[in-house]
């Protein structure tokens, strides 16, 4: 189902990203919406899941204010243990919930259609990780530094691809997680004069 979810989402932005016109800076409202996937990882085990973020771009148009929203689950196959040990569980299952706000600066080319951006950001994680009918889960402070890039399609669309490092302490053990993040942006408001 969420690679089903991703394939739509790939195929909406190829093939609206021949069918626009460049987009001036000037044009593009000053609120952006995103959403989609997203990919990362929590005690060595890969984690698919969703992103949602949003921008205010104060009184110029490339510093803004931004929070994020993220959620992702995965589950680590212990299929050798089991055999080793009896009686240890075959897989760990794991979530990790991210919310997170802050500055973040935006170029926006005046000659092509592409914003470029840089945010960090910080907030709170929560994990959670759950063995044959045994679980557990800390809540965190995070920080994330990143960025990303937006190809747009019209004033009020986009499709965007992300990079972040987002770094936790659950448990008493500071990790960094590696997230990637592709989606599209919607944009509200109107473009400032």
């Amino acid at each position: 189902m969420r690679k089903n979810c991703f394939l739509i989402i790939f195929v909406l932005v190829l093939s609206s990203a021949f069918g626009f016109a460049q987009v001036s800076p000037d044009e593009q409202p000053p609120i952006d919406v995103f959403a989609g996937y997203s990919h990362s990882s929590n005690f060595h085990t890969g984690l698919n899941g969703w992103i949602l973020s949003g921008n205010y771009n104060l009184g110029t148009s490339w510093i803004g204010v931004e929070g994020e929203f993220s959620g992702h689950y995965g589950t680590q196959n212990l299929t050798a243990l089991p055999i080793l040990i009896p009686g240890t569980p075959t897989k760990i299952t794991s979530n990790l919930y991210n919310y997170d706000f802050g500055p973040r600066v935006t170029w926006r080319s005046p000659s092509q259609p592409v914003n470029a951006f840089g945010h960090f950001l910080f907030g709170g994680s929560r994990a959670g990780l759950s063995a044959s009918g045994i679980s557990d889960n800390d809540t965190s402070f995070s920080w994330v530094l990143g960025g990303g890039g937006d190809y747009n399609f019209s004033p009020r669309w986009a499709g965007r691809a992300q990079l972040d490092l987002l770094h936790t302490n659950f448990f008493s053990n500071g990790e960094s997680h590696p997230r990637f993040s592709i989606g599209l942006v919607f944009r509200l408001g109107q473009p400032r004069e």
